[in-house]
């Protein structure tokens, strides 16, 4: 499994080290983890990702991280890539709202293979136990840029975090197609699932998006930005990314923030 950045370094990148705020607390593979939506104070997102750096921007906000692929844990908030990260910076930009994120790194610990773009996971267990553990904690969006395996087990764990009335929101892949990635997945939880395409800067597909099916049945699309979106890397510098993986987390914070589709 591997994901599309399509990023780049902006010409003026501004430098900040991620650093943590408050201990860690291990909970199996969790650090510092909520215990339900009762111990949150604001609307709580969980992001399946390689994992999320407390940069100065982001904060407290990142209240948690589990880590589903190693065990023991691997440091908290010390990702090896950038994906994450940036993926967090663009939701709590977009959010018109304080929100509280919950990060589930999933990245393989031997890396991706040659030609694959970070994060790689070959094993869709720590993918699979990721959403059953936000599910468990009554998180209100589940965020996953990724583009996954419709492994059953996979299937099974976004259908019953939908029937849980957790809202899963999925990239739709960047391979240029007329068939969103994710497909399955997003018809296992319909209606509480939606796959998010990437538009340019003028309100046009992208090329790289895969766009809906001419007749769409049985899964929810929407378009959001996904070309040259302004976010940040683990380090603090800034730069702008493109896919779909870019477009997901602007849909995640206009349903946490329940505003409407523009």
């Amino acid at each position: 499994m591997g994901v599309d950045l399509g990023y780049k370094r902006s010409l003026l990148a501004v430098c900040a080290g991620a650093f943590a705020l408050f201990p860690a607390l291990s909970f199996g593979a969790a650090v510092a983890a909520p215990e339900g939506p009762a111990a949150a104070h604001h609307p709580v997102v969980a992001i399946i990702d390689s994992g999320i750096a407390r940069t100065p921007e982001i904060g407290n906000a990142l209240v948690a991280e589990y880590d589903m692929a190693v065990k023991p844990g691997r440091p908290a908030f010390h990702p090896r890539y950038d994906h994450g990260t940036m993926v967090a910076t663009i939701l709590l930009r977009e959010a018109r709202q304080p929100i509280d994120i919950v990060s589930f790194r999933i990245d393989d610990l031997e890396g991706c293979p040659q030609g694959s773009h970070p994060p790689c996971q070959r094993d869709v267990g720590p993918i699979v136990d990721a959403i059953r553990k936000a599910t468990e904690l009554g998180v209100s969006v589940i965020n996953i840029s990724l583009n996954l395996k419709e492994d059953p087990r996979v299937v099974d764990a976004v259908h019953d975090a939908a029937k849980h009335g957790v809202t899963v929101v999925l990239a739709a892949g960047n391979e240029g197609l007329d068939r969103p990635g994710n497909l399955g997945l997003a018809r296992a939880g319909f209606p509480n699932t939606v796959l998010v395409g990437a538009l340019d800067a003028y309100g046009q597909p992208w090329k790289g998006t895969n766009r809906p099916e001419a007749s769409e049945n049985g899964y929810r699309y929407v378009w959001q930005l996904g070309v040259e979106v302004p976010t940040e890397l683990a380090d603090g510098s800034q730069v702008v990314a493109t896919g779909t993986s870019f477009a997901a987390p602007i849909e995640t914070a206009r349903l946490v923030s329940g505003s409407k589709r523009t």
